[in-house]
Parts: structure tokens; C-alpha cells; sequence
């Protein structure tokens, strides 16, 4: 055992929301990529394939935002996708000068061989939980993150505030006040 003294201050970090579904969040990230990997994409390409699963085409840009990524990094793993013949590009109905990005048919395919291998995860996480919590925790999250996020995802306005918020002070500079 670790004989290094403790501070007194000091509190498990799993006691805090915060940290534990952050852990929880790495947990599914990993399990999710094992998946992806296993066919050949990327988590990133993986995020992309699931949001183009919704079946509407989408811009770049509007790829980014919905993966939580820069548009040069939505970019890059798209290129990827396309070259793979997972994605293709098509016109937008009303706009020339935006290209949006569908899937495939052997993307549709990919990720339905995704989507069954995290579907049988997720239910074998509801099965050890018990219905009354795994059946709601899709729900519960969603909601938790609206809560905690004052309707961040997809509000391009309350996007704009957090990012603004989240800027960091100049290397070095701690502002404990805040």
C-alpha cells in the first residue's frame, strides 16, 4: 500500500458528476472504436457515418458541428470516407456552391455493422443495470446534458456564448476569481 501522506482537503474525484461521466463517456468512446476499428474506420469517421445515418445529407460544416470537431477536422476524416467509398458527394437541392455528403450503400452497410455491434453493447449494459434505470439512461443523459448545457447542441447562438466562455487566459495566467 501507498504510504505517501493525504491531504486532508482531498475527496475521490468518482464522487464528482463531472468526473465519472467522463469516465463513463472514455468507457463507451473505447467500446464504440473497438467497433469502428474492427471495420475499418475511425471513432471520428465512425461519429460522421452515425449523423449521415440520420438519412439527410449535411454540409461540412454542419458535419463539424454535429460531431463536435473543427471543420478541418471533419474535413480530413470525410476526405477519408469518401476515398474509402463510404461517403459520396452530392448537390445541394438549392444551393450550387454547397456540396453536401451522404453515405454510401457499403456505408449504409458499415454502419448498420456498427450499429447492431453497439446496439447489443448498450443492451447488455440496460440487462446489468435493470430495467428501471437502463431502459431511461439514453433519456436521462440527453436530458442531463440539455440541463447542464442550457440547449448548447444545435443552438447555434448558445454554441457561440460557451465557446466565447471557454476561451483560455494567456498561458500561465491562472484567474482564480472566476
Amino acid at each position: 500500500m501507498d504510504d505517501t501522506p493525504r491531504d486532508p482537503r482531498g475527496a475521490p474525484a468518482t464522487s464528482r458528476l463531472n468526473y465519472t461521466a467522463y469516465r463513463f463517456a472514455r468507457a463507451l468512446s473505447r467500446a464504440a472504436e473497438n467497433t469502428a476499428l474492427a471495420r475499418g474506420v475511425t471513432m471520428p469517421q465512425l461519429l460522421i457515418m452515425q449523423v449521415l445515418g440520420e438519412g439527410t445529407p449535411l454540409s461540412n460544416a454542419q458535419v463539424a458541428r454535429r460531431t463536435f470537431v473543427s471543420a478541418q477536422a471533419a474535413h480530413v476524416a470525410s476526405e477519408d470516407l469518401l476515398d474509402a467509398g463510404l461517403i459520396q458527394k452530392v448537390e445541394h437541392p438549392s444551393n450550387r456552391r454547397v456540396r453536401l455528403v451522404q453515405l454510401t450503400e457499403v456505408g449504409w452497410s458499415v454502419l448498420a455493422d456498427c450499429t447492431a455491434d453497439l446496439l447489443a453493447r448498450e443492451e447488455r449494459l440496460r440487462t446489468v443495470l435493470g430495467a428501471d434505470l437502463g431502459d431511461s439512461l439514453t433519456e436521462l443523459l440527453d436530458r442531463a446534458a440539455e440541463i447542464l448545457a442550457g440547449g448548447y447542441f444545435g443552438d447555434a447562438e448558445a454554441e457561440a456564448v460557451a465557446v466565447a466562455a471557454r476561451r483560455r487566459p494567456a498561458q500561465g495566467r491562472v484567474n482564480p476569481g472566476s
